[in-house]
């Protein structure tokens, strides 16, 4: 697929500005349109005055700091998107659904930079939102960047999820010089993992200009994202490419420990699709 539209949260300050900087390098790179959204919700006045007292003074003022944010943040947007072709949407509600929700509008989510400081009410859980918006997502490292994609790196794990990314993500391996196919296993599906990893690196050579590789290897489930992100450095990858494996327990997100370690922990671009 090609990537025509993107679509970042934004938030006032300086909170959003390496993701938004990077989302706005992309869309320029891309020739896509890139839309900001601003969403903060009000918490329930309970939350702030337990005892239900002057609730209709706190009413007005917390309408009228949410409507300065949102102002804020539309400004800040602005500021940090400068020379990407942008679009500005802002809302009333908690930020994760609000994004998942917009999500239909764009072919690409673009999330990550510095964990910093917020709640449900001002931030994007990354993780609810990469497995419920429907849309393949782009977590940009804490550090921030612009998104290179001379070498890329699969994580391929025979999967819904891995087959969606590595379709999803066919546009970024066509301006590759570089990609290399990642299978991890036990000792004793070697042979079916190289048959996979072969089958995976035909498929991307025919819409790429690079013949990718393929590295497979003996590693234990507890060590898969040590020896990933090993090769990654190795090879200093600037995308990996990753299904994302998660369910629902007891209204959170759970995902899997590669996947929540690439989510949160990774010094790299990172792309995901569930």
């Amino acid at each position: 697929m090609s990537f025509r539209s993107l679509l970042v949260h934004a938030q006032p300050g300086e909170a959003s500005k390496l993701r938004t900087e990077a989302a706005a390098a992309l869309a320029i790179k891309l020739d896509a349109l890139l839309i900001g959204l601003g969403a903060e919700a009000i918490p329930p006045i309970a939350a702030i005055d337990p005892y239900g007292f002057g609730t209709a003074q706190w009413t007005p003022l917390l309408y009228e700091q949410q409507t300065r944010n949102l102002e804020a943040a539309q400004a800040a947007f602005a500021a940090h998107a400068k020379g990407a072709r942008t679009e500005w949407r802002s809302v009333g509600d908690l930020p994760t659904p609000a994004m998942a929700r917009v999500a239909r509008a764009v072919d690409l989510l673009v999330t990550g930079g510095p964990a910093g400081e917020g709640d449900i009410y001002t931030r994007v859980s990354i993780s609810e939102l990469l497995i419920s918006s429907g849309r393949p997502m782009l977590v940009v490292p804490p550090h921030g960047g612009r998104l290179e994609t001379r070498r890329i790196l699969v994580a391929w794990k025979d999967t819904r999820e891995a087959r969606r990314a590595v379709s999803d993500a066919l546009s970024f391996m066509h301006m590759a010089d570089e990609i290399l196919v990642v299978a991890l296993g036990a000792k004793e599906d070697q042979e079916i993992l190289h048959a996979q990893a072969e089958d995976v690196a035909g498929m991307i050579s025919r819409h790429s200009m690079a013949r990718p590789r393929t590295h497979v290897a003996v590693s234990g489930a507890d060590d898969v994202q040590v020896d990933l992100l090993a090769l990654a450095d190795r090879m200093d990858a600037d995308l990996i490419v990753s299904g994302a494996y998660g369910h629902s327990r007891a209204y959170e997100w759970v995902l899997g420990g590669v996947t929540r370690h690439l989510l949160h922990a990774c010094e790299r671009f990172v792309f995901f699709s569930h």
